[in-house]
């Protein structure tokens, strides 16, 4: 048996694009993160498990307070760098949406999605 931890649907708001403008103000960025754990959680303790805030911080820290990036796949890297990191993380997939990305026509939702270790499936 394997347990998932997530934080989904996280809005949070950064200065990253292709394009100039999308990098001097900030622009709104929907993020979810899955992880497996390489343990299930033992003894009702948090301390055995992997914290959601942990989960939302990283992404905070990487998207609001982090260096300007040209790509989503970047803002996907460094996050998974951090959250793999963790002692009982087994494994990450993250999800980015870009609601107001410019695109030559209207509709449509810009996304990007990881996961690590290369070829793991949720």
């Amino acid at each position: 048996m394997s347990t998932i931890v997530a934080v989904e649907n996280y809005k949070v708001k950064g200065k990253h694009g292709v394009f100039d403008h999308e990098r001097e103000k900030d622009q709104p960025f929907i993020v979810s993160v899955w992880v497996v754990l390489k343990e299930s959680a033992k003894d009702d303790d948090i301390g055995t498990s992997v914290d959601y805030g942990f989960l939302q911080r990283v992404v905070h820290d990487v998207i609001s307070r982090g260096e300007s990036v040209h790509m989503m796949e970047t803002l996907s890297d460094k996050i998974i760098e951090t959250i793999s990191g963790h002692l009982n993380v087994a494994g990450v997939k993250i999800r980015i949406e870009k609601p107001q990305a410019p695109m030559p026509h209207d509709g449509g939702l810009a996304v990007v999605e990881r996961t690590w270790p290369e070829g793991l499936t949720f």
